[in-house]
């Protein structure tokens, strides 16, 4: 089988981690953010090209308010803090999701994230942001219909925010065994894996394991 190329990942367990520790659910995100540079440079190590990571869904803004205003200070807290190691590490920053909805002051964080790493091609961390699949489909149809294209079969994909890009592997952290939303028309041939560990708690050794059992399996894509 070949290597998996694109690996999508729903980052679930932060605040239970933070509560589990007596900890902000702040701390939590924070935690989470060490946790996905670990797993990034682990992914690259082992020839993955791409990381797809759900770090806000557009149901997120039915949390509380200082938890949605925390997630979106985690935003530049991420860029102040971790950019420069994403760059040392060659990686190329990418958002997908309703971007021009987010706040002001997180727009200009992906900006600076997009603008300093678009010359990067080591390796790409796409982070979806106030994302959701149904969200994307409906705008797939828009962007479509803008281009006077008619959507089919062959061609609906290229317009989702991933494009035409196969889902090898899809991981759900913290117990649970739900889609939530995340990346729908792109995974119909996904490999799909459940851990019960909390995504702060999640580590190197962890997706080794599991780019091991997907070499395993036998992919048959509906033949």
């Amino acid at each position: 089988m070949a290597d998996p190329k694109v690996v999508a990942i729903i980052m679930d367990g932060n605040r239970r981690w933070a509560k589990k520790n007596n900890l902000p659910s702040a701390s939590g995100h924070r935690k989470g953010i060490e946790t996905l540079i670990e797993i990034v440079k682990t992914a690259k190590n082992n020839s993955v090209d791409q990381l797809v990571v759900y770090a806000f869904s557009t149901e997120n803004w039915n949390r509380e308010n200082f938890e949605v205003n925390a997630l979106m200070n985690l935003i530049n807290f991420g860029v102040d803090v971790k950019l420069d190691e994403i760059k040392k590490n060659g990686v190329k920053l990418n958002f997908i999701g309703d971007i021009e909805s987010m706040p002001k002051k997180a727009k200009e964080g992906i900006a600076k994230c997009i603008s300093e790493t678009k010359d990067l091609n080591e390796f790409t961390l796409t982070v979806a942001l106030n994302y959701g699949a149904v969200w994307d489909m409906v705008n797939a149809v828009k962007i479509a219909k803008e281009a006077e294209e008619q959507i089919t079969q062959d061609n609906f994909l290229k317009f989702t925010q991933l494009g035409g890009n196969d889902i090898d592997i899809f991981i759900r952290t913290g117990g649970d065994m739900r889609l939530s939303n995340f990346l729908l028309p792109n995974i119909g041939y996904s490999e799909l894996f459940f851990t019960e560990k909390l995504w702060p708690e999640f580590n190197a050794n962890d997706f080794i394991d599991i780019l091991q059992q997907f070499a395993k399996r036998q992919r048959r894509f509906g033949k």
